[in-house]
């Protein structure tokens, strides 16, 4: 594209930015009624920048354009631009950390964050969509404190699965197990297992990998009824159901999991790696399991 072509976008960006301080200039003496229109405006632009590969500049007009939604008192808008302010202004750090640019300016990065920081305080705390965000926010700043000042469940479960994902890679597989126990029992608890049917199954497999890895001794209180639904093949191979009656485990996975456990709890290796190699071609299991599968399968193996 030209730069003459860029250089129109920029006086268009500009001229609605003039826009938008005469309205707020005027806005609490009398009812601006372009507001809407102004907000359109930078929402075309944002487009247009975008489609020029020019980032930055999508990201100050979508965040012009939750000006303009603020005033109007359109909040869920508000917070959707300013998202889209933060995801341009991450894309404007990537394209530069691509292209490799000596001493990148951290400009880009503050701004996706003080983006995402307008937008949490725009939303009450049980919101899903501030969890969703907070992730996001992790991303740029995985230490950021803010998380704990926040309810949400969905939050607090990804909050916890996050760090047994963590507590995993550091082999701290009681602190895993217990963190997985925790959404459990939080899920069960609230009876709300169908809003949470992924998060059911990954809790599920997780925690008994962890319970064939540890090994625990009946004196070591856990739930006994967990691991007994694994114990016997032949028995009860229907998969897992919520409630409402949706499938959690399937009835395959379920089998597998099944020979898992008894291949564990006689100490069969032969068993033990040829179910290894069979899960490990199941799409239903994440990363962090197939590497708690290898593992238990080394454990067996001494």
């Amino acid at each position: 594209m030209s730069n003459q072509f860029h250089k129109d976008l920029i006086h268009q960006y500009k001229t609605t930015c003039n826009k938008l301080k005469k309205i707020q200039r005027v806005f609490f003496k009398q009812f601006a009624p372009n507001v809407s229109e102004v907000a359109g405006e930078f929402g075309s632009l944002a487009t247009s920048f975008n489609n020029a590969f020019q980032p930055e500049y999508a990201a100050l007009c979508h965040m012009g354009q939750g000006k303009c939604e603020k005033m109007i008192g359109n909040d869920a808008a508000e917070v959707d631009a300013l998202l889209k302010a933060a995801r341009s202004f991450r894309k404007a750090h990537d394209q530069q950390t691509k292209i490799k640019v000596e001493n990148p300016s951290s400009d880009h990065l503050e701004g996706a964050f003080r983006c995402y920081t307008q937008a949490l305080s725009r939303l009450p705390d049980d919101s899903v969509t501030k969890a969703a965000i907070i992730r996001e926010l992790k991303e740029i700043n995985p230490n950021v404190e803010i998380i704990s000042n926040f309810s949400s469940p969905s939050h607090r479960i990804w909050d916890l699965e996050h760090s047994a994902e963590e507590s995993i890679k550091s082999r701290d597989y009681v602190a895993a197990f217990e963190k997985l126990t925790e959404i459990y029992d939080d899920i069960t608890e609230r009876r709300c297992e169908d809003l949470y049917l992924q998060v059911m199954q990954r809790v599920e497999v997780s925690r008994l990998l962890l319970l064939c890895l540890l090994q625990l001794p009946p004196s070591v209180r856990y739930d006994h009824k967990f691991i007994e639904r694994y114990s016997s093949i032949g028995e009860n191979n229907l998969g897992t159901a919520s409630r409402q009656g949706n499938e959690i485990i399937s009835e395959n996975l379920f089998f597998l999991l099944q020979s898992l456990v008894v291949s564990c709890q006689a100490k069969d290796i032969d068993s033990l790696v040829a179910v290894r190699d069979e899960m490990s071609h199941c799409h239903e299991l994440t990363g962090s399991q197939q590497v708690l599968l290898e593992e238990l399968v080394s454990k067996y193996s001494k």
